[in-house]
């Protein structure tokens, strides 16, 4: 009687992860249609990193804006940019400037930020976790596993998404290590008209600065 009782339950079980991952899958399906159909994005977000063992709590603002394959990064005093072919990263406290190539978008350390939300779309599994409420606003959380766990840094993204909206408000990294790395969307705006000028760098405008072509 245990036996049919544990072979029912496992049964049970399995179909609520089916039912699940069918609704994690509903999910980031619309919110893939949605984000495909911005001509651009803005978004300004709050970055926090913190490892309980080493005792690191730290927390900063950041901004993003992408227009097709071009991107405008501004994180950990730094910024990142690119026009779809060269990047360039802007080191202000090292008067530095790093000019690069576009890494191929099959590299499996490499996400452009301008694909970060649909970036689920190939090399994760996923599940869907729960409903909650963040700010006062109704969220599914969905839970994204990479599929070569091995080659990666951290073991978990969690994805909380605004169930009347269909946007991302919230993503955590879990890292291997203990460290966790949260962006907190606090503003996003889509299809505002954005300056080629932006996504790109002269080395002019820094005169002070070295530059170092990494090409």
């Amino acid at each position: 009687m245990r036996y049919l009782t544990t072979i029912i339950l496992f049964t049970f079980l399995s179909k609520i992860g089916i039912a699940q991952d069918a609704k994690a899958k509903s999910i980031l399906d619309e919110l893939s249609q949605k984000t495909k159909t911005y001509s651009s994005m803005s978004a300004d977000f709050e970055y926090k990193m913190v490892n309980k063992t080493e005792s690191i709590d730290e927390s900063q603002n950041g901004s993003l804006k992408s227009k097709g394959n071009k991107y405008h990064l501004i994180i950990a005093g730094q910024k990142v940019i690119s026009n779809g072919k060269l990047v360039w990263t802007v080191l202000e406290d090292a008067e530095e400037i790093q000019i690069n190539v576009v890494p191929d978008e099959e590299s499996e350390d490499f996400v452009s930020p301008n694909k970060i939300l649909t970036l689920w779309e190939s090399g994760f599994k996923y599940k869907y976790d729960q409903q909650t409420t963040l700010n006062g606003k109704t969220v599914d959380v969905i839970n994204l596993y990479p599929d070569k766990v091995d080659e990666q840094s951290f073991h978990t993204i969690k994805l909380f998404v605004d169930k009347t909206k269909k946007e991302v408000v919230k993503i955590e990294i879990k890292g291997k290590d203990g460290t966790d790395y949260t962006y907190l969307i606090k503003n996003f705006k889509t299809n505002e008209p954005l300056s080629d000028e932006i996504f790109e760098v002269k080395p002019s405008k820094y005169p002070d600065f070295e530059v170092i072509d990494l090409r």
